[in-house]
């Protein structure tokens, strides 16, 4: 894709590429495209396991279509992307957001063929992760926190107090792999650690970022300005040397002394087993929701009571007064998604209406 003639012009603002910072320009695509075609062997892929790969001519679902609409401007990109996704959901059988973050990102210096294969070897560095209920992801998140407890309990006991639930924050570092989050200067080396370390590196990247920004976090005064710190808000982070300062610091630090398959499967019946369990009891009669209710985008990370619905800190912080400004203050009386998880019976949704109207908007775009 870096090597269309309008690339730029087409793609240069859209919010794939926020993050590029003049990274690619300064040092050339074509350098670029070489670095990441060294990716392949990182992840212990093989050139002759690269195949032609037999793209679906189905119609395509709504969520593909809506993701596409909101990562690129070119049509061509678009469909293209759509085709991707399409495949991998039929290979994968389930579908997550992340997906498309990643796979968005490597169509940036690989054809279809190449991103479908390295896609499919990352899908089994991260078994169950990019799945509608990603029991795997949630796994892990839990089992990252049960170490955070022991590396850094203020840090714990702080996330506590302020409602941040261990699904909620690792969320884009996990399941989008940081894209959209770092700066491409980072991002790229970030790929790099992660197609080399798996699972593991995505805890020591964690524990990294924590232990640096560990000051600033424990001076935050409330959830926005946590999660600010977390997602890497130019707001809260303004020197990039910090991203260096993580990376570097993920290369020290060790792991090794925990069983993380002993610890896994003690979260999982300590903290995930029994939300499972009530959620599949209560689904026959509770509205499926699969993303914020105001952007229709991101995971949420709250209920608010006033609004009834389940949003994400990022349209908090884009629209205080709510989507249809029905709060006369920037105020909004939260609870965490384990409260609401744990009680739904007692936190009613509104009905999400907003996801008609898109599909509406975007009837034209043929893919």
């Amino acid at each position: 894709m870096l090597r269309s003639t309008d690339f730029w012009k087409d793609e240069g603002e859209t919010s794939l590429m926020l993050q590029e910072k003049g990274f690619i320009q300064s040092e050339g695509i074509e350098k670029i495209i070489e670095r990441t075609s060294k990716w392949f062997e990182l992840a212990g892929l093989k050139r002759e396991e690269i195949k032609i790969v037999e793209f679906s001519t189905d119609e395509p679902e709504r969520i593909f279509v809506l993701d596409a609409e909101r990562t690129f401007s070119n049509d061509i990109n678009k469909k293209k992307l759509v085709k991707i996704l399409t495949h991998l959901k039929k290979e994968f059988g389930d579908y997550q957001q992340g997906l498309s973050f990643v796979a968005s990102f490597l169509m940036l210096t690989m054809d279809e063929n190449e991103n479908v294969a390295l896609m499919t070897k990352i899908n089994s560095m991260l078994p169950g992760y990019w799945r509608h209920e990603a029991i795997d992801f949630g796994t892990s998140a839990f089992t990252l926190y049960h170490i955070l407890q022991q590396t850094h309990p203020s840090i714990t006991k702080h996330l506590e107090s302020n409602c941040i639930d261990a699904g909620t924050f690792c969320q884009k570092w996990f399941l989008g792999l940081c894209v959209h989050l770092l700066p491409f200067k980072y991002l790229f080396q970030f790929f790099e650690k992660f197609l080399v370390g798996g699972v593991e590196y995505l805890y020591k990247f964690s524990l990294a970022l924590f232990t640096v920004l560990e000051k600033r976090i424990l001076e935050a005064k409330n959830p926005q300005v946590i999660f600010a710190l977390l997602r890497f808000d130019e707001s809260e982070i303004k020197d990039e040397e910090i991203f260096q300062q993580i990376l570097d610091k993920s290369d020290t630090i060790d792991i090794s002394t925990y069983d993380l398959k002993e610890i896994s499967k003690d979260v999982y019946e300590r903290n995930l087993k029994k939300r499972i369990e009530s959620a599949h009891k209560v689904h026959a009669n509770v509205e499926v929701i699969e993303d914020c209710q105001w952007c229709l985008d991101n995971f949420p990370e709250f209920y608010c009571l006033e609004c009834k619905e389940l949003v994400c800190q990022d349209c908090l912080d884009a629209s205080p007064t709510g989507p249809n400004e029905t709060h006369k203050e920037d105020s909004h009386t939260l609870i965490s998604m384990e409260e609401y998880e744990n009680d739904r019976e007692k936190y009613k949704q509104k009905p999400t209406t907003t996801i008609e109207k898109l599909t509406k908007d975007l009837e034209d775009l043929k893919v």
